[in-house]
This record gives structure tokens, sequence and C-alpha cells, in this order.
């Protein structure tokens, strides 16, 4: 059986020959280009083992209406004081983000 990665990177393929070939170029090259955001998708899903059975929510960030403000990710330390607080560092650098950003909530 062949898997959905497989089909599409056997249509990118054909696609990059038709397109070499100068058939349909323009209709050709945007399916290629989306089909390779579909893979790339695919990969970031396996990396993250994100999946339909792994998503609990989709949560995209609003306008703070502040101005250009960021969002930061804090551990509560379990404590409501925010003095105790500490933000969130991946590999040594401070996460910040901007309205229009999403965050998936695993299950």
């Amino acid at each position: 059986m062949i898997t959905a990665r497989e089909f599409i990177t056997k249509e990118i393929d054909r696609l990059s020959s038709l397109i070499s070939n100068g058939i349909d170029k323009e209709s050709n090259l945007q399916l290629k280009k989306e089909l390779s955001d579909a893979i790339h998708l695919l990969e970031m899903f396996d990396c993250y083992q994100i999946s339909k059975k792994t998503i609990d929510m989709i949560l995209e960030l609003p306008d703070s209406r502040t101005g250009y403000s960021e969002y930061r990710i804090m551990n509560d330390c379990e404590s409501d004081d925010p003095a105790q607080w500490i933000e969130l560092k991946i590999n040594d650098k401070k996460i910040k983000l901007s309205e229009g950003d999403i965050i998936i909530r695993k299950k």
C-alpha cells in the first residue's frame, strides 16, 4: 500500500517532468508548490507527533490592541504572584509571540 507521502512525492515528480517539458507550466508550478507545502507539513506533524487525534485545540493569538506588543510564555511556578514567574526559554532564547501566531495544544 502506498502512503500519502509517497503519493504526493510521486505527484511532485510527475509535475516536475511536466514543468520541464513546458506543459501548463504556471498551473503545474502552483500545484507543485502546494504539494511541497503539504509534504513539509507532514514532516512537521511527524517530528512533533501531531495528528487529528493528538490536537486538543489550536489557538490564534489575538491583536492585543496595545500597539506592537508581544506575548510571552511564563512558568507560574505554582504561584499567583507574577514576581515568582519564570519566562520560558528554549535554547537560551525567550519565546516571544505576536498576534496571529498560533499555539497548538496537544491532548
